[in-house]
């Protein structure tokens, strides 16, 4: 275990802001992770688990407690399964199983962040998300420092959200997806049938993968120039009436189907209803090509994101009585 001493949590997190660290443990194995854990109870430190810091706000005051950064090696594939530790870059995975001829994620091509964080937000882009494929997950418990496994069904998973969201004592260290030889091109979404009526190749993983990441690129920042944690709002699950009500005052709102009820883009509410996109607060500002990215200047502050967000959040709800929910999380 590296263990150091106030360290900037802008060099640890997109957002590319945030106080000091008082302490931060970089591991490598689950034995590590144990010995971080050790440290912070005899140092009386709350603690906070870290991967790639690519859904985080850190608060500009810092942190006082222990950041254990996971960032545990090593990926093996065998037969239809794919197994990676938790501090794999999750892009790298999706490069993998592609290089294998394996479909099943390479719709997620290009997510920032890692394996381990993958489950916990139960990632998902253009009609895939990861508990469609993923078959266990291997975890340290905090509280007992024994080792545990979780099926898909015990993960709990829905719509960015799963078990670990609730129960961070629950440190994942390991995932293994359960992916597929025969083909299976999801290209239903509108940015990839428009890449198919363009000519664009999405007739193997890597080749759909490749067509994603161009996708990405243009609707997220460049994060050496900008800080960011890419979307920082959920999409909104409505009832049936509250759409036909939404409808019948803006007009047609695109809808996907959830087992909860209507889901909608909340980028379409933001650019259509509220004329949102680009708005700007400071430093903070929401994204021109997608509204639903909430962008840092270099020099911003964390304090900047957070009333850029509150204000969309009220903007929102004072307009369509929608709540909106947060996909980013705080580092507090």
């Amino acid at each position: 275990m590296k263990l150091e001493e106030n360290i900037s949590l802008a060099t640890l997190t997109t957002f590319h802001t945030g106080g000091v660290a008082r302490f931060v443990a970089t591991c490598t194995s689950v034995e590590e992770i144990r010995e971080a854990l050790q440290f912070a109870k005899d140092n009386s430190l709350s603690w906070y688990v870290l991967g790639e810091g690519s859904n985080v706000l850190p608060e500009d005051r810092g942190y006082e407690g222990l950041i254990i950064r996971v960032v545990l090696p090593g990926m093996k594939v065998e037969d239809n399964q794919l197994s990676a530790a938790a501090g794999v870059s999750w892009d790298t995975v999706v490069t993998e199983a592609a290089n294998h001829n394996l479909w099943g994620i390479e719709n997620l091509a290009g997510i920032p962040g890692s394996m381990g964080a993958a489950p916990i937000q139960n990632i998902g882009a253009y009609g895939t998300e990861i508990r469609d494929v993923l078959k266990e997950v291997r975890v340290l418990n905090a509280t007992t420092l024994q080792e545990e496994r979780l099926t898909n069904a015990e993960c709990e998973f829905s719509y960015r959200d799963s078990v670990f969201k609730r129960n961070p004592h629950l440190i994942v260290t390991n995932v293994t997806l359960e992916l597929s030889k025969e083909p299976s091109p999801n290209i239903t979404y509108g940015d990839l049938l428009k890449a198919k009526e363009d000519g664009k190749d999405l007739s193997t993983p890597e080749a759909i993968g490749k067509v994603v990441r161009e996708i990405r690129s243009h609707k997220f920042p460049d994060l050496k120039e900008y800080g960011t944690a890419g979307s920082f709002f959920k999409n909104p699950i409505l009832t049936k009436e509250k759409y036909e009500e939404l409808v019948r005052t803006y007009g047609p709102i695109p809808q996907f189907p959830n087992p909860n009820g209507i889901k909608i883009p909340l980028a379409f509410v933001l650019d259509k209803v509220l004329a949102l996109r680009g708005y700007r607060s400071g430093n903070a500002f929401l994204f021109g090509a997608q509204p639903l990215v909430l962008v840092l200047n270099r020099n911003g502050r964390a304090e900047e994101v957070e009333h850029l967000a509150k204000e969309i959040e009220e903007k929102v709800f004072s307009t369509t009585n929608i709540t909106i929910e947060r996909e980013v999380r705080t580092l507090k």
